[in-house]
């Protein structure tokens, strides 16, 4: 009777492990919700060091809602000036690709998990508390190249609502 519930025991301790192992490494496919247009501004950049600051317009995907937000870039590396205005583009993803007020208004970085496979990956993308930045375009460099070099991303809405 005791080797019984011994082996009854372990069966469902590993079971149990099993299920905690598939539900923890499965990510919950997210959606697109819009996209996000940053231009960074030089003069902003030179009363923050070289600490690259843009303005950036998120446009619903459905609805074409628009949102302003004001953005710091962290930086690591070295540091070029930056002559002209660069233009970077991301998607936006959430839980239910739908866009609410101020969802952005948070601080996005590279997951340390991908950071070390970021040049390996196509698409790098920045994670934050409602949302996920998914790389698309950058004017001055690889998109790979510039993750690297901004792990951070710190967003402020410049406007508290989503216009027409």
């Amino acid at each position: 009777m005791r080797t019984i519930a011994i082996a009854f025991s372990a069966a469902v301790l590993a079971a149990g492990a099993a299920y905690a192992h598939g539900s923890l490494s499965v990510h919950p496919a997210q959606q697109t919700a819009g996209t996000l247009t940053c231009i960074t501004k030089l003069e902003a950049s030179l009363i923050f060091g070289r600490t690259p600051v843009a303005d950036c317009t998120f446009v619903a995907e459905r609805g074409g809602f628009r949102q302003t937000y004001a953005a710091v870039l962290t930086r690591i590396g070295q540091v070029r000036d930056v002559e002209t205005a660069q233009r970077i583009t991301w998607r936006v993803l959430t839980k239910d690709g739908f866009a609410r007020p101020g969802m952005l208004s948070d601080f996005f970085t590279v997951p340390p998990s991908q950071s070390e496979n970021v040049s390996v990956r196509a698409v790098p993308q920045m994670v934050g508390r409602t949302a996920s930045l998914q790389l698309l375009s950058h004017s001055g460099q690889t998109s790979s190249k510039f993750a690297l070099t901004h792990p951070r991303i710190d967003l402020a809405a410049s406007e508290p609502t989503l216009t027409r």
